[in-house]
């Protein structure tokens, strides 16, 4: 009988079988997302900041996109092992996009946060005491504000002129250049790629300047056109100065 118990105990005690026992859980793929996201925000960070560490890395990721990374190969190598019930045509009209170079003026950026302190147009100089038409617009900016780039470019040229000081040209192609102008100092050379936002120079009163400033000029086709109807944002109202 006991023999009997014994071997009908044996049969259904499952304790051992149904044993909660803890799996320990993958959390590979949230330790990769955030890796990617702290060497990213590291990367953004130093192309913002206004260091040459931070010059170094914002013209070796430039240069990288630029000349290291073919999307239309990638893009046709998905495409042609993409599976035959798979629509492609996504991967087709992104193609088309990236063949096609940017328009400037679709995401042209204020160079600095300041406020517009003197408008496009005729106005008296406040140094020079005569009527003159202004071809670009004049920010406020403090001595030293980073000058920002208002959009990707090469530059083409760094002068020094009488009246607007050290000043910056950055081509943008489609016949479209920005000039930065009253620069204390500037920080990159003609030939160089630049990106958008990028620091190129210190804001300043070189030229004839009643105090800092930066000036900002656009032109289209070799004409001064006024910025202030191309670039993206809400322009406080402006200050006489």
């Amino acid at each position: 009988m006991a023999k009997q118990w014994n071997n009908w105990k044996s049969q259904w005690d499952t304790r051992d079988n149904w044993q909660y026992r803890d799996e320990e859980p993958d959390y590979g793929w949230l330790k990769r997302t955030i890796a990617a996201a702290v060497i990213f925000a590291m990367v953004y960070s130093a192309h913002l900041s206004d260091t040459s560490i931070g010059r170094m890395v914002g013209s070796g990721v430039t240069h990288f996109l630029n000349v290291h990374t073919d999307f239309n190969y990638m893009i046709d190598q998905a495409v042609a092992y993409a599976p035959a019930n798979v629509d492609t045509s996504l991967l087709q009209r992104a193609k088309a996009v990236m063949s096609k170079p940017a328009d400037p003026l679709m995401y042209m950026t204020k160079p600095v946060p300041g406020q517009i302190m003197a408008g496009y147009g005729w106005r008296t100089h406040p140094v020079l005491k005569k009527e003159m038409m202004q071809e670009g617009l004049e920010f406020e900016a403090p001595l030293g504000t980073g000058v920002r780039a208002a959009a990707a470019g090469t530059v083409k040229a760094v002068e020094d002129s009488a009246q607007r000081g050290k000043t910056i040209t950055i081509d943008h192609g489609k016949e479209l250049e920005t000039i930065y102008g009253h620069l204390s100092e500037v920080l990159v050379q003609p030939g160089d790629a630049i990106s958008q936002g990028q620091i190129v120079a210190k804001s300043g009163k070189s030229g004839i300047a009643s105090g800092p400033v930066l000036y900002f000029e656009l032109r289209e086709k070799g004409l001064a056109i006024d910025p202030a109807t191309r670039l993206k944002g809400e322009f406080p109202p402006e200050g006489g100065k």
